[in-house]
């Protein structure tokens, strides 16, 4: 086929852009448009060259490949507590380190659940920054004096039953966490905060001195580390097999973002070579992940 008519059938069947095509290309908008339509009067086989690349990139590219959500320890606990606080109207707190799945796991109950509500926070969220948000998710607009925002925000979420998740709530200060906390306690509602470690000290204050807040957790769990039986339910959701369960456990140390791409690169090799997935492969693939 011809290299342009490759072209425009690729940008019909993914719905790219000239635009797009030109930002991936590093080729001008309008030097792309005169080269597809046959109007271009510079370096014709430049331009061929930058499209022939992105063509085939882009025939050889499968889109990026995820585990699918499967029923492993840490989901259930985070869906467990989440649940709780939910139907309660109580505050939930899961604390695990880095890579263990909890964000996926709570955008996946946020999912199942419309009515909750999930701010994934990060170090700008001071106490205003976070209302705002609260404030826009409710859809208000998001405007106002801080007082105004939690007056509003408390008469939208009064006896709502909704619960308010935090996602990485480690990076909130402890004046947002005490917004956090006069929510809960003006609006009824259920509260679950999910981060690292961290943030269990957060709560409580290095010297104990937010036991205003700390005491209001009614439930808590520390999220450990996946373990073998975890891992041959993600194998068998891949159609991989299971007694390489052991294998993957020692190599990824349990955590489970390393697990991922343990299991995802180890199938790429496996597919280059025309080969399974075996023990071999997993050490391999495993050397080329940083630990």
């Amino acid at each position: 086929m011809d290299l342009k008519y490759q072209l425009l059938d690729l940008m019909n069947r993914k719905n790219y852009s000239t635009a797009f095509v030109a930002n991936a290309t590093g080729i001008a908008k309008s030097t792309l448009s005169m080269w597809i339509n046959g109007n271009y009067k510079g370096d014709n086989s430049k331009i061929a060259d930058k499209i022939n690349n992105f063509v085939q990139l882009e025939i050889e590219r499968k889109g990026k490949r995820e585990l699918p959500i499967c029923d492993i320890s840490i989901l259930k606990y985070i869906f467990e507590i989440a649940r709780t606080s939910h139907t309660q109207g109580t505050i939930g707190v899961c604390v695990g380190e880095a890579g263990l799945g909890k964000t996926i796991a709570v955008r996946e109950y946020a999912k199942q659940n419309l009515n909750a509500i999930l701010i994934e926070s990060d170090s700008t969220y001071k106490e205003k920054a976070l209302l705002k948000e609260i404030h826009k998710r409710l859809s208000l607009s998001g405007k106002g004096s801080r007082y105004d925002l939690m007056c509003e925000v408390v008469n939208k979420l009064n006896n709502s039953g909704r619960l308010l998740i935090i996602d990485e709530a480690e990076n909130l200060p402890y004046g947002a966490l005490e917004i956090v906390r006069r929510i809960h306690d003006k609006a009824g509602i259920g509260i679950f905060l999910v981060g690292r470690n961290i943030l269990v000290e957060n709560l409580r204050g290095a010297n104990k001195q937010y036991d205003q807040l700390y005491s209001r957790v009614n439930n808590y769990k520390f999220l450990d580390r996946l373990n073998v039986n975890d891992i041959k339910k993600i194998l068998l959701s891949v159609n991989q097999n299971p007694d390489l369960a052991e294998d993957f456990l020692t190599h990824s140390k349990g955590n489970t973002r390393r697990l991922e791409h343990l299991i995802l690169h180890s199938i790429s090799v496996s597919e280059f070579n025309g080969t399974e997935v075996d023990n071999t492969v997993i050490e391999e693939t495993s050397k080329l992940l940083m630990v």
